[in-house]
């Protein structure tokens, strides 16, 4: 028997330690999904006051995770290059130090909020990668998001159906189009939002199924079944938003996550098990078809858009090499895209606040060396998470894969759009991927052998037994201290 299973304290302490989890990650599930509630934080007030709540959680999270001196050196690649990135962008507060190296903040009245927020994100960022070691922590924040994600969005189609017209604007942004926005007001991004919160689903409804197939018992999946359902949900709402950005990005994520899976053979139920797939996979194909028609017909403007695209990238590199090294400051892109403007930019980007390209709009307000020091922390953090050890846990690590793949349909959404400028998109992709990062940690944590006292072995060795002659003066029985 285990000494862990017969000792109180030892017994008493890995309670303690589940039930932390556990309130640590209900915690995060309900302040992560807070800011879409709020419409999405794209105000600076929502904005200040979220990232006072994402501060108050990483740090509540350090306090009461346990570390040493191990973990802090192994995450320090990864955390260095961000608070060096912390003290850059903090450069334009005091312009007077060097002004000819410091370019003046172009919004001095939001580079407070803007660096508040960037600072929550470094913190929820390394938060959820500590709190992400203790066992069970992903598994119930995935459930919890999922559960929070699934009452917002019925209480955002219940607005929709039985709400009054006030109500209802707040979720049509194009009336022409009647493109659907959810609580955030911007459709692209809330498409953006949905796809994830599908590829959350799709992870636990997985990872339902897996149990489902372990037990012995002949119950249904429950479980897996209503995450099933919540992922054709979302699809529907990805479709509905007519982001052809979020349809195709979710799309190839969810594939991506399909390839390789084996399911677990199960005996006395190949039948339920085939016809629960099959039923889900045609009511897929039935929603899409009555939902995307919309969505689909835009992709006929994609290359009119695109070049468009490409016109207002080159914009925003001719603002960023203006000012290559500090930039303008967090928070100055618009202000510094209104004195910028010409008459051959200003029907293209005149009524921009974003650059639509999350790299570029760093490099102008952050200046090259900011684009830099987050291009090497999250160079370092995906190498880390790739050189994983490959056990059949990570194999079969469903979770973890949709996480990384909900991070990446937000990150070619702000290629294109402005999915990371939503401050709630922003912090749900740092979390994620903090706590994708922290099963690395966990896994790859090197303890100290412990030490034992070695005593000679009582028995001959097969080299005593096969011994031809005995020394003189040594018997048999004390041949083994014989001199050699």
């Amino acid at each position: 028997m285990d000494r862990a299973d017969t000792d109180p304290w030892r017994r008493r302490s890995r309670v303690r330690s589940a039930r932390l989890s556990n309130g640590l990650a209900r915690s995060l599930a309900v302040i992560l999904i807070l800011p879409f509630a709020l419409g999405g934080a794209n105000n600076a007030v929502l904005t200040a006051a979220t990232a006072i709540v994402h501060l108050g959680w990483a740090a509540l999270a350090l306090a009461l995770v346990p570390s040493d001196a191990r973990l802090v050196r192994r995450m320090a690649p990864v955390v260095l290059p961000l608070i060096l990135l912390l003290g850059w962008t903090a450069l334009p507060f005091r312009p007077d130090l060097t002004p000819r190296l410091i370019t003046p903040p172009a919004a001095p009245d939001l580079l407070g909020v803007a660096w508040c927020h960037a600072f929550s994100l470094v913190a929820l960022l390394i938060g959820c990668a500590v709190a992400a070691r203790l066992p069970g922590f992903r598994r119930t924040t995935a459930t919890w998001l999922c559960l929070c994600a699934a009452a917002l969005i019925t209480a955002t189609l219940a607005l929709r159906a039985f709400g009054t017209t006030e109500m209802v604007q707040r979720l049509v942004v194009d009336h022409r189009h009647h493109r659907f926005a959810g609580l955030i007001g911007n459709a692209n991004a809330a498409g953006i939002f949905y796809g994830m919160l599908s590829l959350l689903l799709h992870g636990v409804a997985r990872m339902r199924w897996r149990d489902w197939q372990t037990r012995p018992r002949g119950d249904l999946p429950t479980g897996a079944i209503l995450a099933a359902f919540g992922v054709i949900v979302t699809l529907v709402l990805v479709a509905l938003s007519q982001s052809r950005t979020a349809l195709a990005a979710t799309l190839v994520a969810h594939i991506a996550c399909g390839i390789g899976y084996r399911s677990q053979r199960r005996s006395g139920h190949a039948l339920v098990r085939w016809s629960i797939l099959a039923l889900l996979l045609i009511a897929t194909g039935v929603a899409l078809w009555a939902s995307a028609g919309a969505v689909l017909s835009r992709y006929g403007a994609l290359g009119a858009n695109g070049s468009g695209r490409i016109a207002i990238s080159r914009h925003a590199i001719a603002l960023a090499s203006q000012a290559p090294l500090t930039g303008y400051g967090l928070g100055g892109f618009d202000t510094v895209n209104q004195r910028q403007l010409t008459p051959d930019t200003v029907l293209l980007v005149g009524d921009f606040g974003a650059a639509h390209n999350a790299p570029l709009q760093l490099a102008i307000e952050a200046g090259w060396p900011g684009l830099a020091l987050v291009a090497l922390a999250l160079a370092t953090l995906l190498w880390r998470i790739a050189r994983a050890p490959s056990t059949p846990a990570n194999r079969s690590d469903t979770i973890g894969r949709t996480m990384l793949l909900a991070v990446a349909v937000a990150a070619t959404g702000s290629l294109v759009d402005i999915a990371l400028n939503v401050p709630a998109i922003a912090a749900l992709s740092a979390a994620l991927l903090g706590i994708t990062w922290g099963r690395t940690l966990r896994e790859s944590a090197t303890y100290p052998a412990r030490h034992h006292a070695t005593h000679p072995n009582p028995w001959p060795t097969a080299a005593m037994r096969n011994a031809k002659a005995t020394p003189a003066g040594v018997s048999p029985s004390n041949r083994s201290i014989a001199p050699r």
